[in-house]
């Protein structure tokens, strides 16, 4: 986008010159500054295009047509957020154009030429002409966007990246699912979390909200136990023995051993003889089973 502006500067007598200063001298100024009409012709190039999403500082280029009298030596450019008041000013030396960096995105700022001699003289500014620098806007992204942990739980972390200066802050929808660093921050950062064990029979679910963006956190349900108990009489062991926690909806295999000079008699499960086996599994456990096996002398 161009928007072109000409502007005439009025003329006005010069500011008085100290004691001492000739009338050639004071010629000089009056030719430099009202013998002529300064002419400038401001135009402005946005080329914040660019750069609004970028960075929370904008740039703008200004330029004017030069002043024909023989004895201007450059130009100053001044500029601040009030109409008519420049607190800051750029000397560009003889040069028509200047670029200006580092305006607050979303103020307006106002600007104004002025030329000087070899002497220092300057002439009054030109007309004024005004600028608002675009407003930043912000984009953020984390990664990653998903994590699953297993039901004994863990740690984990997730990038935040967003321009310099755009400010976030993290937050958890559950309890089990903590911020445990970087809750909040400015700029690119990282975030730490942690997620407790998961006890119960179901998986859950949760999620770390990042500044409108969201860390989708599964954790798989606690594995649901079932005991089975087995024993062996005398003469003989069973392989495992004793209490035995197992999964449920697993399988589980017990070997039946004969003592010396003894044989294995019977194996019970649940109080039902399966006969003088070696060895039983349990399959598709649902609940607590035992086992037991019993045996007699051979002789």
């Amino acid at each position: 986008m161009l928007v072109a502006y000409r502007l005439r500067a009025g003329s006005s007598p010069a500011r008085s010159l100290p004691a001492g200063i000739t009338e050639r001298h004071m010629g000089l100024a009056r030719r430099l500054v009202f013998r002529k009409r300064l002419f400038l012709s401001f135009f402005f190039l946005l080329i914040l295009t660019g750069f609004a999403r970028q960075a929370l500082a904008a740039d703008v280029t200004l330029a004017w047509d030069a002043n024909r009298e023989a004895t201007v030596a450059g130009y100053r450019v001044g500029y601040g957020t009030a109409s008519g008041s420049y607190p800051s000013t750029v000397d560009v030396g003889n040069w028509t154009s200047v670029s200006i960096s580092g305006l607050e995105a979303g103020r307006k700022y106002y600007f104004a030429c002025k030329a000087y001699d070899v002497s220092g003289k300057e002439s009054a500014y030109s007309s004024e002409v005004s600028y608002t620098a675009p407003a930043t806007a912000c984009s953020y992204t984390i990664s990653p966007a998903s994590q699953s942990f297993a039901a004994s739980g863990g740690t984990g972390r997730v990038t935040v990246t967003t321009q310099a200066g755009c400010p976030w802050s993290a937050s958890s929808t559950a309890s089990w699912l903590t911020v445990t660093a970087g809750a909040s921050g400015s700029g690119t950062g990282t975030v730490g979390y942690s997620v407790t064990a998961n006890t119960a029979a179901a998986a859950r679910s949760a999620r770390i909200t990042i500044a409108g963006s969201s860390l989708a956190v599964s954790q798989q349900a606690a594995s649901a136990k079932a005991t089975i108990t087995s024993s062996a009489g005398t003469g003989g062991s069973i392989s495992p023995s004793g209490s035995v926690a197992v999964a449920v909806g697993s399988s589980k295999t017990f070997t039946v051993k004969p003592g010396w000079l003894y044989r294995i008699y019977d194996v019970k499960v649940n109080g039902v003889s399966v006969g003088a086996v070696k060895s039983y599994t349990f399959s598709g456990i649902r609940g607590d089973q035992t086992i037991s096996a019993t045996f007699k002398r051979k002789f």
